[in-house]
């Protein structure tokens, strides 16, 4: 439980966000979002995970809601050592308590020396802000779509004839990760620690964490083998219609992981192809993935996913893609923006689409 600042003086108090009355968190919710469901935060995937999660500002002479703040957490490998670390979310303050450096003390309640801080998928705004606070960025990452990606399925097709990679499917459904799938990814993640690049941890902790707040989501992974040994994952869904500004109602699939030892790129061509089918099978007229990763980029590129340098629609896809920054601080103080690995599994933006 979070500690409440009981400082004399104080206009406000913090508490986990996930105990403020329902009441409450939909009054809040119509001051920020007045056009949208005043019940949106009561659906919010930090209200089914742990209270250290969020953190409300309470102001303490009304009980009102004054600002929000929620934190991915997760651990992350920098230069092959495991460190804690949180994705900022959800960061709002409520219009008349603004100038008050609510949003700097809410972000620095997730502060803590061994712990690093980014923020992935940010408002201009939050931009603007997290710049004051010293936050290296804002950096761009690519956002890459596929439409009709049934048309891409005979990709599939030629790669599974001329690769050397077995395969293997699975189904994820019920918030329940198989025992199998699990020690494969475990091993994944072993293997690649001593990459080069600095990654959240993809083992079967962070997907256990993850699949107990998704509630009924399904998603399909596709595990790569090569002489026996698990060497790269894929995860794909179907997006909750209508939760992409980009899609509106279109029926849609997001990819929403990807990684590979040694980024090895048969081995990432031959997951990206087999997303193709997962999608095709889903029903899905475009997939959605983004990355900051190039070999990722340049796989996605070789499967028909057009790119943000693609006439016309890459133009819409470059001006919507995730931007990143983070703290140069603890474990990221040495961080450089060309060895960072993100995906839509970083953040909460796989919980939110």
């Amino acid at each position: 439980m979070i500690e409440q600042d009981a400082s004399s003086g104080g206009a406000y108090h913090l508490v986990s966000a996930r105990r403020v009355e329902p009441a409450t968190l939909i009054a809040f919710s119509k001051t920020i979002w007045p056009d949208r469901s005043a019940d949106r935060l009561l659906s919010s995937w930090w209200m089914r995970a742990d209270d250290n999660c969020s953190v409300a500002a309470i102001h303490r002479s009304t009980g009102v809601m004054a600002a929000l703040c929620a934190g991915r957490p997760s651990k992350w490998v920098v230069d092959g050592q495991t460190h804690p670390a949180v994705a900022i979310c959800d960061w709002y303050v409520a219009p008349g308590h603004t100038a008050r450096m609510l949003g700097r003390r809410l972000v620095r309640h997730f502060q803590m020396p061994d712990r690093m801080l980014y923020a992935f998928s940010m408002s201009d705004d939050a931009i603007a802000y997290l710049a004051r606070l010293g936050w290296v960025g804002p950096y761009t990452s690519a956002l890459l779509g596929l439409p009709l990606p049934h048309v891409a399925r005979w990709v599939h097709a030629i790669l599974s004839s001329a690769r050397k990679l077995d395969l293997r499917d699975y189904v994820v459904a019920s918030g329940v990760l198989p025992a199998p799938l699990a020690e494969h990814l475990d091993r994944i993640q072993t293997a690649r620690t001593g990459d080069a690049t600095a990654s959240m941890r993809r083992g079967a902790d962070e997907w256990s964490w993850r699949l107990s707040i998704c509630g009924e989501r399904s998603y399909r992974f596709c595990l790569a083998f090569r002489a026996g040994e698990p060497v790269g994952y894929i995860a794909v869904r179907r997006l909750t219609p209508g939760s992409s500004r980009l899609l509106g109602k279109i029926s849609g699939a997001l990819l929403t992981d990807l990684a590979a030892v040694g980024d090895d790129s048969e081995v990432l061509s031959a997951l990206v192809a087999r997303a193709t089918v997962y999608a095709s099978r889903l029903g899905a007229a475009v997939v959605l993935a983004a990355t900051t990763n190039a070999e990722h980029r340049r796989a996605l590129a070789r499967m028909g996913f057009l790119s943000p340098g693609f006439p016309l629609l890459g133009g819409i896809l470059e001006r919507r893609a995730p931007q990143y920054m983070w703290l140069p601080q603890g474990p990221a103080a040495q961080l450089d923006v060309s060895g960072v690995l993100l995906t839509f599994a970083d953040s909460d933006v796989d919980f939110k689409l």
